[in-house]
């Protein structure tokens, strides 16, 4: 069986380590675990912590390893397959270091018929966003465009209106990434490895689960679905944004004018309220329900229908 790989990429001071210590303290624990850090030479995860679980370490001491150590990157992952066999290897590369360049080492013979690549993840401090794409712009984006999963740690820190902002800047980099907004204490450890591991379409389709009670079979691969001569469209989207509750009873309620927005025959999601609170929601013709929700790792709307205008509704949820 392949080795799993989890890569954990971001810029120093991000919060690599803390989050990788909260994945393997609530989750992990369990796994036979190696970790592959580079930091220049400093390790991040701590002796105290590694004796509480079942976790080698080796230090890459020569400097980044996406470069003038790539040889001796491969000979380290070879080497703590062949040592520890480990079910799962997670690496902490260099804050500089090019995602891309990491991800390649793994196409070499020699590896790639050992481990499989699981999780990519690319920690982003947003109270330092603009300051790093501005001041190192090339491994920066790298880390942004390569990744699978981009948590945005600190979110707390910051304006809601920055949150959204971030994500509309992100997501002109890489437009498939899960981003990850809510600050990670409020999520479990096992929420965020099933986000990391998934795919994020099928995710957010399998979330919100629109056609449970219909005959209809939706294609994950494609916008629309034929079923029995119709053609249903689905819109899926994420969205950081906080709606208060009579906002989201404003939007639900304007879901019923088909000359905007087309024939909306079922919505369902999950969004942000005030106060740090969430709200679940389910919509069809004519009528809606809200409740209270538990955090999601950003809010999440779906949306079927018949001849819907994809831009107007975005508007209601993104704009």
């Amino acid at each position: 069986m392949k080795v799993k790989v989890d890569l954990f990429s971001g810029f120093l001071g991000a919060g690599k380590t803390m989050l990788i210590k909260k994945l393997i303290s609530e989750q992990l624990k369990n796994n036979k675990i190696a970790i592959i850090e580079n930091e220049f030479g400093e390790i991040g995860i701590d002796s105290s912590f590694l004796k509480t679980t079942k976790i080698d370490v080796k230090e890459i001491n020569a400097g980044c390893i996406c470069c003038s150590v790539y040889g001796d990157f491969t000979e380290g992952i070879n080497e703590v397959i062949s040592k520890y066999n480990p079910e799962r290897i997670i690496i902490e590369p260099s804050g500089v270091a090019k995602l891309s360049e990491i991800l390649s080492v793994f196409k070499e013979p020699n590896l790639k018929d050992k481990v499989t690549i699981n999780m990519i993840m690319t920690v982003i401090d947003i109270t330092k966003y603009d300051m790093y794409v501005l001041n190192f712009d090339d491994f920066y984006k790298n880390q942004i465009i390569n990744a699978k999963t981009i948590i945005l740690s600190r979110t707390q820190n910051v304006t809601k209106d920055t949150v959204v902002q971030t994500v509309s800047k992100i997501r002109e980099l890489n437009k498939n990434a899960n981003i990850i907004t809510t600050p990670w204490d409020n999520l479990k450890a096992e929420d965020i490895i099933n986000i990391a591991e998934g795919d994020a379409q099928k995710q957010l389709i399998e979330k919100v689960n629109l056609l449970r009670n219909s005959s209809a079979k939706v294609s994950l691969k494609s916008s629309t679905t034929r079923s029995t001569g119709e053609t249903f469209k689905t819109i899926g989207m994420e969205t950081p944004k906080v709606f208060s509750k009579s906002t989201l009873e404003s939007i639900l309620t304007r879901l019923n004018d088909k000359n905007i927005y087309g024939t909306v025959l079922r919505a369902k999601g999950i969004i942000e309220s005030s106060s740090s609170k969430w709200l679940e929601f389910d919509y069809v013709p004519g009528e809606f329900e809200i409740r209270p929700s538990l955090p999601d790792y950003s809010g999440r709307v779906c949306v079927i229908g018949n001849q819907l205008n994809s831009s107007e509704i975005k508007k209601l949820f993104e704009d």
